[in-house]
């Protein structure tokens, strides 16, 4: 059953597996992007349509009742956002549309400004004395981040939010655009007639633009959650084939990092030795990223299947779960007790019970 015994690593790639195991998905996701921002021969993708089952099909968490403890069906409630947090979604965005440039470290900068209704709270100005670049450059990360969705994310004040989902709207009123540019506050005033007089159009459409204008979101991220772990997802799923119970990696849910194939070959090309070395280095820290990923996936995998095997009554018979010695489980595993307490139970399978905690079905 161990995996570690499976694996042959030194002491310095071992404890950087470990460590990637006490990562949630969110936070495997953050890292591997960090870890991205250094390397140009990585790339972190995650699979979005996720997200949008989870949406659907409303994720199950199960919790005990402890006042009937016979009854395990109807102790499961539902524990779910709809949909992911704001900051989660544009970053998500930015690491799969844009390439690794400078431009794209001042775009994430920025993300790190915007309130939950979608708004930048930096002033530009602030922003680039901040990151040492010039005011021009700074404005031409915003507009790069103003390309994302939702339509109006990124704006510096309502009539710039409004601006911009005008903009990305092909069946908004031929004149507003310029009317929300030029006439916006007498647009708001209800000063009709002297935009249409100046602009030389019909009262009417002038209306309509101001009609339109109440159809779009000022604040296009409050659709989004509050916290950047707000959907659940677990590693692992249980399923019932031919009577037996098998466990699954949750590849739907987890991110993972792929090679950058034709970047380096390009880049090989080059006589330069620096290049060459550069490149070398590179590569063997994607492929040490690579093993410690691939060591989370059996490890959680091997920790499922031992666990869920331990439980077959409760998932195959329903009856009570049964107490695990989790110390008894860590040496079958051939991992630090540790690791196991604060990395692998703290993981959710997903099974047609509800989604637990591993520590739960430990009868913790």
């Amino acid at each position: 059953m161990s995996v570690i015994s499976n694996v042959h690593m030194d002491k310095e790639s071992l404890e950087e597996s470990l460590k990637l195991v006490g990562y949630d998905n969110e936070e495997l996701f953050t890292y591997l992007q960090q870890k991205a921002l250094g390397n140009p021969l990585i790339e972190v993708r995650i699979n979005r349509e996720f997200d949008e089952r989870a949406v659907k099909e409303k994720t199950v968490v199960y919790k005990p009742d402890k006042d009937d403890p016979m009854d395990t069906v109807s102790a499961m409630d539902q524990v779910f956002e709809e949909v992911p947090a704001l900051d989660t979604f544009l970053l998500e965005q930015i690491y799969a549309n844009m390439r690794d440039t400078p431009l794209r470290e001042l775009v994430l900068f920025l993300v790190a400004f915007i309130n939950p209704e979608g708004y930048v709270t930096i002033d530009l100005n602030e922003a680039a004395e901040q990151k040492g670049v010039e005011p021009i450059v700074m404005l031409d990360a915003l507009t790069l981040l103003h390309q994302l969705d939702p339509p109006g994310v990124g704006a510096r004040n309502l009539q710039e939010c409004l601006m911009l989902q005008t903009e990305r709207d092909e069946y908004a009123p031929e004149i507003a655009y310029y009317i929300l540019e030029n006439y916006f506050t007498a647009l708001s005033d209800k000063n009709w007639q002297a935009i249409a007089d100046e602009l030389d159009v019909e009262l009417a459409d002038v209306k309509v633009v101001f009609e339109y204008a109440q159809t779009l979101d000022p604040t296009p991220g409050s659709a989004f959650g509050d916290d950047s772990l707000s959907l659940t997802r677990p590693d692992l799923y249980l399923q019932l084939v031919d009577g037996q119970l098998a466990v699954k990696y949750n590849e739907w849910a987890s991110p993972f990092v792929v090679f950058q194939k034709d970047y380096y070959e390009e880049m090989m090309l080059h006589d330069d030795e620096d290049v060459q070395q550069f490149l070398a280095a590179k590569k063997t820290e994607w492929e040490l990223l690579r093993s410690a990923v691939a060591f989370r996936k059996e490890l959680l995998l091997a920790a499922g299947e031992l666990i869920s095997s331990l439980q077959k009554g409760f998932f195959l018979e329903g009856r009570e779960l049964e107490p695990l010695d989790v110390n008894r489980l860590a040496e079958d595993l051939a991992i630090p007790v540790t690791v196991m307490r604060e990395g692998v139970l703290d993981k959710m399978i997903e099974t047609d019970r509800g989604t637990f905690l591993l520590h739960q079905l430990c009868g913790e």
